[in-house]
């Protein structure tokens, strides 16, 4: 599974503080790594604060609907309210935003 790493740091070249977040393979080989600001920092945090909420509700419409005997209604559901999140607020929030 490796591991994620995330340092703050200062830029030898300009001074500047930035923040580094690396990916860590098993064997502990940088897999991918990149530098941001950490105005950038934080969004990315938001990002995945967000992420980790929905994945929660989404799963617990899941559960609910599998409880119920019903786990097509659950599956509706949580595209529904993944639709609803994204038109509401133009957030990429579908598996299908995040491909090429």
């Amino acid at each position: 599974m490796g591991r994620f790493e995330v340092q703050g740091i200062v830029s030898v070249k300009t001074g500047e503080p930035l923040v580094q977040l690396r990916q860590l393979d098993d064997e502990d080989e940088e897999v991918v790594g990149f530098q941001v600001s950490p105005g950038e920092a934080r969004e990315i945090a938001q990002n995945i604060q967000e992420a980790a909420t929905n994945a929660v509700y989404d799963a617990a419409l899941i559960a609910w609907a599998k409880e119920t005997n019903d786990e097509n209604m659950g599956v509706m559901l949580v595209d529904l309210v993944r639709r609803f999140r994204a038109d509401r607020w133009g957030l990429p929030d579908r598996p299908e935003d995040w491909r090429p």
